[in-house]
């Protein structure tokens, strides 16, 4: 019989919990855990959407060209916080990448 001023100890790895749930959900259960704010994220879905929104073009990008230049954005922007700056550096990424491609097509 557990004790009331015994904490249950969680078996889970905590990895269940992340498969289990929306990243929103995580993030929320997470600043509540450490008692913090997180103020900026890039998540690949989110972002592959917005881009579509902008222009169909970008609705053939492959998953890890986002992923490149979502890492490329948050390197490249400094003590920025706006998101539409980050998606303005994943499209430069892209588009940059995409015509290097293109380019080296007809060599």
């Amino acid at each position: 019989m557990a004790d009331n001023n015994t904490q249950q100890v969680d078996s889970d790895d905590g990895l269940l919990f992340f498969h289990t749930h929306s990243l929103w959900e995580v993030l929320n259960a997470v600043e509540k855990f450490y008692e913090c704010k997180i103020y900026g994220i890039l998540d690949l879905q989110e972002v592959e959407e917005h881009l579509k929104l902008y222009d169909e073009k970008y609705s053939s990008v492959s998953k890890q060209m986002i992923l490149e230049g979502i890492e490329y954005a948050y390197n490249k922007v400094e003590s920025c916080w706006e998101y539409e700056i980050y998606l303005d550096k994943v499209q430069e990424y892209i588009d940059t990448h995409t015509a290097l491609a293109e380019d080296d097509a007809y060599d």
